[in-house]
């Protein structure tokens, strides 16, 4: 691929079908949801492009001209690049030594290629301003490819952006792998108007673009509607054609590029909303944020920020940063005094020299010093929090959750950090989102004792997001097995949910719920016609195996599905679409795709698995649950699909062994333990089985079928006795529990 081929020039492209999309109707019926939120490209001739801009906005535009959103994307420029590579440098990373280098005047860049082999690679293209610059390899395809070593332009050195991680050719996110391909992961935030362009036919690309950076249009919409009238109506008010934004319209414009999200449509346009057009990454039980909603890995700013205070009380990006610059009007604490010195809300007036404690020459004086902490990213970026949280070192103490006083304060230690915060700010740190947070993090512990509270702050909760991200930490409890009360008022409360007016919420709901299958097709039916896209699509994968795909929210879920084909997951998706709509000989291929781009990929192994099994196809399917076991050897869930894999097989030793392997990996999982008692009852091993199904109990002590399975065992080697005692057990848990009471029947019989 050239760098010419991606023009200055937007052709309109149509993104291909996957190969097995059905084909849609012309048009979509009048009054149709879809119609509620547009999902097409604007057209090549709407866009005017930035140079148009500069006659009538010189000023804003030499702003925009210098700063990093205008330079996001560049061509190799030999006064800047040149530096980087000449004289040759040697750059040792991980296990692994490259080199950059100059010859006759081309820059090269020998590193490990796709192969695992070193190969020269020569850059045409660069994107990042500061702190770093990463080069863009072309690659068969029309592909470009970004490179994982970087150049420091400030200390004139060449760094890997992953620091010691290492990674090999092999991983998905390697850098000649999809996990840093740039036509996927880089070009939307680093162009203007871009498109995408995905061939999965041949696996390729034609990618457009309007114009290399971030250009004024990305933000403000197409504005050539706008050149035309102004050229026709010269110095005359009111332009007819200029789109009227809000504050919040012009924050989720922001939030596109600088969120942690999915992708629904690959089209969006300034001015339409964030929900119709991503799906954001919020907090949750996996280690992507910490518990009390700090980023931890690289989340970026939107989610944390719609998470605070400050957003909950109305601040939007355009209140500190500079509009046309992006750059923050100042980090001195009068940015934030103009609302704070006076109070704000139900907070107090805030005095910065009593309430920071620290001197003013000192770190820990400034706002953002305590409230807006660094994390740095890419080995050298470092960016703020911006869910502005209030550091506590006690949540550290107890939790882990990383505070901005440890920050600074390391060697003096958790309990003399602990000390000063208390005697400075005394009852005020024992706040709600201080419990908020303990709850959370004993529910990613795995204690469901903190449910109830936080089901009762959900209930209290006013800010939309956070109300998101506490299902989020009470879905572990909903997808329980042990029918307890507790899990009845969650049920109850999700459900409830999709009545939330917030899309996001609903959205998390509907995520929650489908994995109940039929039991809740009702109830997820009217979030078809959401006038939310994130909700209809959430609605439409839940629903795939009732919904006609060519109706509105089908094609919808097609769309989407068919703009992340080109990753291992969108593959995966696609299979799963195609298998669970009865169309399983055409899945084969894309569960094989998915897996070829990442090996790592175990639910798509899992289900690969599956549908070889139902095929006939059983020793394929061993295989390729095996070469989960070869890639990921502590993984416990593959030993775990083995073993019922053999027990579907009649192999008994095999499945036994294999979920005692399961449970040596992880003897956390009470499924784990019930399908080996069931797999050390078959192969003769009745106290093991009682052992196992023992272990079950403890882990689900609400479960009435664990009991039950001793039962079955005890009667099974003549242990009546014992079995009635389990029998009453399961009573106790479930008075109507129909297997236990047919039992006792049974055994009364006798």
């Amino acid at each position: 691929m050239k760098w010419t081929v991606l023009t200055s020039v937007l052709l309109p492209v149509a993104l291909s079908a996957c190969d097995s999309r059905p084909a849609p109707p012309a048009s979509a019926p009048a009054g149709d949801p879809a119609s509620q939120a547009a999902s097409a490209p604007a057209p090549a001739g709407a866009w005017g492009g930035s140079e148009s801009c500069k006659r009538c906005h010189e000023e804003a535009y030499a702003e925009w001209k210098t700063s990093h959103h205008a330079n996001a994307l560049r061509d190799i420029v030999p006064d800047l690049d040149h530096e980087a590579f000449s004289p040759r440098r040697e750059i040792r990373h991980g296990t692994q030594t490259s080199y950059a280098d100059m010859r006759d005047g081309r820059l090269v860049l020998t590193t490990m290629g796709p192969d695992g082999k070193q190969q020269d690679f020569e850059p045409i293209g660069v994107i990042g301003v500061d702190p770093l610059w990463q080069y863009l390899i072309p690659f068969p395809g029309d592909r470009l490819q970004v490179t994982e070593l970087a150049f420091d332009p400030a200390k004139k050195e060449w760094f890997d952006v992953y620091g010691a991680e290492d990674r090999q050719y092999w991983e998905w996110g390697h850098w000649t792998q999809r996990g840093m391909n740039w036509n996927d992961m880089c070009a939307v935030c680093h162009t203007t108007s871009f498109q995408k362009g995905y061939r999965s036919s041949d696996d390729s690309y034609a990618s457009t673009y309007l114009e290399k950076g971030v250009g004024c249009e990305q933000c403000h919409g197409p504005m050539q509607a706008h050149n035309d009238w102004q050229d026709q109506h010269p110095d005359q008010p009111g332009d007819p054609t200029i789109p009227e934004f809000d504050r919040d319209r012009y924050t989720e414009t922001c939030a596109g590029c600088h969120a942690r999200r999915g992708t629904l449509t690959g089209n969006f346009i300034p001015g339409e909303k964030f929900l119709d057009h991503y799906d954001p990454v919020i907090p949750d039980l996996s280690d992507i944020f910490y518990p009390d909603g700090q980023v931890r890995e690289e989340d970026f700013e939107y989610v944390p920020f719609s998470l605070s205070l400050m957003y909950a009380w109305g601040v939007r990006c355009i209140d500190c940063h500079y509009y046309h610059g992006g750059k923050v009007a100042t980090t001195e604490n009068r940015l934030c005094l103009r609302c704070h010195e006076k109070g704000i809300a139900t907070k107090r007036p805030i005095d910065e020299v009593e309430h920071s404690r620290h001197p003013s020459d000192k770190p820990g004086f400034k706002c953002v010093d305590c409230h807006m902490p660094q994390t740095v990213y890419m080995a050298r970026h470092w960016r703020r929090d911006h869910g502005m949280t209030i550091p506590d070192p006690m949540l550290n103490k107890e939790h882990g959750i990383p505070d901005a006083c440890m920050r600074c304060h390391e060697k003096e230690g958790l309990d003399w950090n602990i000390k000063y915060v208390r005697e400075w700010y005394g009852d005020r740190m024992d706040r709600p989102t201080q419990r908020r947070a303990r709850l959370q993090a004993r529910l990613k512990a795995g204690d469901p004792s903190a449910a109830p509270d936080l089901l009762a702050m959900l209930r209290e909760e006013k800010n939309a997001n956070w109300r998101a991200v506490n299902l989020k930490f009470l879905d572990a409890v909903l997808q329980s097995p042990d029918p307890s009360p507790l899990r009845q008022a969650v049920a109850i409360e999700f459900v409830s949910r999709l009545g939330d007016e917030s899309p996001l919420v609903q959205a998390v709901v509907i995520d929650a719920l489908e994995p109940l299958g039929q039991s809740v097709t009702q109830l997820l039916a009217p979030m078809l016609a959401s006038p939310s896209r994130l909700v209809r699509i959430k609605a439409a994968w839940a629903l795939r195996r009732q919904i006609d795909l060519t109706s509105s929210p089908g094609r919808e879920l097609t769309a989407f599905i068919e703009y992340r084909c080109d990753q291992p997951m969108g593959a995966y998706q696609q299979a799963r679409l195609l298998m669970d709509t009865g169309r399983s000989a055409q899945a084969a291929p894309w569960f094989e795709r998915a897996l070829k781009w990442d090996s790592r990929l175990a639910p798509a192994r899992h289900e690969y698995a599956t549908l070889l099994q139902q095929q006939g196809r059983s020793f394929d399917a061993v295989k390729v649950l095996h070469d989960g076991t070869r890639i990921e050897p502590n993984n416990p869930y593959y030993p775990y699909w083995l073993g019922l894999l053999y027990s579907e097989m009649g192999e008994n030793l095999a499945a036994r062994d294999s979920l005692r392997a399961a449970v040596q990996r992880d003897a956390s999982q009470a499924r784990f333990w019930y399908n080996l008692s069931l797999a050390e009852h078959k192969t003769g091993g009745t106290q093991e089985a009682l052992d196992a199904i023992a272990r079950a109990e403890q882990l689900s002590p609400r479960a009435p079928f664990y009991p039950y399975t001793r039962a079955t065992i005890q009667m099974e080697s003549g242990q009546s006795d014992l079995a009635r005692q389990a029998l009453n057990r399961c009573l106790e848990i479930d008075p109507q529990y129909r297997p236990a009471l047919e039992m006792l029947q049974a055994m009364a019989n006798q």
